[in-house]
């Protein structure tokens, strides 16, 4: 079972720590965040002025002195106020923009990088991620965003309690009642809203992914005839998703109500304990309107208190679930500070440049041993040694670890044990060496994007040598019918491509970078006898590579150097062909 996926996530305080990890979001673009807090805590504390100035305009009514002054000074405070508003939500959403953008560049890096300590998997399908990368960046800012609002109506209510304990202690005791009862009320909501999230994140990540899956293999239901049973599962995940998505929301909007409510019971609390002083004399009609006007602000500070204990609990669910997306043990990579490109003054990324390349003279492998957790397959004390040069075929029965041996040499699937050693140099990480220029691994199935053929084979790379990498896949016999030659559009996937295009396209950038050693894994599965010998021959011309390739045909077995015959994930025979 993925975790995350099928379950809530379990709750880690020792690995999830929301006020730091809301620390550091913060001051990643630290003058905005300053910003932000100065303008936000000066909107809330403006009211302060507004009501003073209330009290002063009915206490001058009551003695029949002139109110013109002050009520200018009333409008001024307002505009005041909300001119502040707006600078501050400037100064907000660009944070707002840069903080998310950070914790999806974050998991984006871990996901694409090549080996090394930052390098990650992915814990469900990709569409399952995406509501990963969605929501729950989201849910961790509105958590950090929860403490501008907090600190704002926190610092007017200190002021504001102080005033009125100086007017009438009674009342200003009294208004204090809400926010106690609303906070003792959230404390006990809380752990049932976590687990309610935490439910409807797993199902909503279920329903992301199965919709992925099944966008992907619509041609396979159609072909089935079989649609009715993808709808019927599909139901299933929804219905779930709707119990979780109604549980979750009826405890958030019961918190909220309750706290929302609390403006009102405060005012009208406040106004039952201060008759017995109106009616005595004791308490002018300014003393009044001070205390309604600062109650009413008073009256939110449970809201916001319920917000940021809510909030807290969510944002514990989303780092958790981000935490995924990132190495594992390394969850505090999430915030960690990297240059982003969303201000104007900031500078495009540009790509990593290639490792130094270290000419292969001779790979050696012993002791190589993969096992898979939920299959038990893999393989086992696999050991090879090769020259440069060398065309090497891996042949066997469906099951036989072929597949997995290229994965592993790679590092794209982890080792149990063995050593991987490239001209007697242990390689410690082997998805950190086996990289451009040192290697090239081609995938059974290609992976194509929906841009032009040249940018499919360059991935941002030079293309110089576009035209030689074209011809040695023997692609220019397509180009040629193709409308704008290199410029073409393959479409999603490669769409319009067919099989064997494909298979070439993928096979072009894996040369593009003339690497020192190529993985092939089977090649030839989806192109015809001709174009295979002619690709084959063009790449043993070629001779820039030492060649690992898994394969059935003939064709690649008279090519070869060296046939491995894998059988039940061990090696079964190694025979020399001396080919030329």
């Amino acid at each position: 079972m993925t975790p995350g996926m099928h379950e809530p996530l379990a709750r880690s305080e020792t690995s999830v720590h929301p006020i730091r990890f809301g620390w550091r979001t913060g001051m990643f673009r630290g003058r905005l965040w300053g910003w932000s807090w100065v303008l936000w805590i000066l909107f809330y504390l403006l009211p302060l002025l507004t009501g003073w100035l209330l009290k002063l305009v009915f206490d001058a009514l009551d003695t029949s002195e002139p109110i013109n002054g002050l009520l200018l000074m009333i409008g001024v405070a307002e505009v005041l106020r909300w001119v502040v508003f707006g600078a501050a939500v400037y100064f907000v959403v660009r944070w707002w923009v840069a903080a998310l953008t950070l914790m999806r560049t974050n998991m984006l890096a871990a996901q694409t990088a090549s080996g090394g300590f930052r390098s990650a998997t992915l814990p469900g399908s990709p569409a399952e991620a995406i509501s990963r990368f969605h929501d729950d960046p989201r849910d961790a800012i509105l958590w950090v965003d929860s403490w501008l609002d907090g600190a704002g109506t926190l610092v007017y209510a200190v002021i504001a309690f102080a005033v009125m304990l100086t007017v009438h202690p009674g009342a200003a005791l009294v208004a204090v009642v809400p926010l106690v009862v609303v906070t003792f009320i959230t404390r006990k909501l809380t752990p049932r809203l976590y687990a309610a999230r935490a439910a409807d994140r797993a199902a909503s990540s279920q329903v992301t992914s199965f919709l992925g899956e099944t966008f992907s293999a619509v041609l396979a239901f159609r072909l089935a005839g079989k649609e009715s049973s993808a709808v019927a599962r599909l139901e299933q995940h929804t219905a779930v998703r709707r119990q979780t998505a109604v549980r979750d929301s009826v405890l958030q909007q019961a918190i909220d109500g309750i706290s929302s409510s609390t403006a009102d019971v405060t005012i009208g609390l406040t106004l039952l304990v201060l008759v017995p002083a109106v009616r005595s004399g004791d308490f002018s009609v300014g003393d009044l309107a001070l205390f309604v006007t600062y109650a009413v602000q008073l009256g939110q500070l449970p809201r916001y208190a319920a917000r940021l204990i809510t909030s807290h609990e969510q944002a514990i669910v989303a780092y958790g679930r981000m935490g995924e997306l990132v190495a594992a043990d390394r969850i505090e990579d999430l915030v960690d500070n990297r240059p982003i490109t969303i201000e104007p003054r900031d500078r495009m990324l540009q790509r990593d440049p290639d490792p130094r390349r270290v000419p292969l003279r001779r790979l050696q492998v012993s002791g190589l041993t993969v096992r898979h957790p939920s299959t038990g397959g893999g393989v086992t004390d696999i050991d090879l040694d090769i020259d440069r040069g060398a065309f090497v075929v891996v042949t066997g029965p469906i099951g036989s670890g072929k597949s997995t041996l290229l994965r592993a040499l790679v590092g794209l699937v982890p080792l149990d044990r063995g050593r991987i050693s490239w001209n007697g140099t242990t390689i410690d990480d082997p998805a950190a060496w086996f990289v451009p220029p040192q290697a090239a691994y081609l995938p059974q199935v290609p992976r194509l994007f929906s841009e032009s053929l040249a940018a499919n084979i360059a991935l941002g790379r030079n293309i110089d040598d576009l035209g030689h990498i074209l011809k040695l896949t023997t692609l220019e016999h397509d180009l040629a019918e193709m409308p704008d030659g290199p410029d073409t559009m393959v479409g999603a996937r490669g769409l319009r491509l067919s099989g064997g295009q494909a298979q070439r396209v993928a096979t072009a950038r894996s040369l593009l970078t003339k690497p020192e050693l190529l993985l092939v894994d089977d090649l030839s599965s989806a192109l015809d006898v001709g174009t295979e010998r002619e690709l084959w021959d063009r790449l043993r011309s070629d001779a820039v590579s030492t060649v690992i390739a898994v394969s059935h045909r003939q064709l690649a077995f008279d090519r070869a150097d060296l046939v491995i015959t894998m059988d039940g994930g061990r090696v079964a025979s190694v025979s020399s062909t001396g080919a030329p």
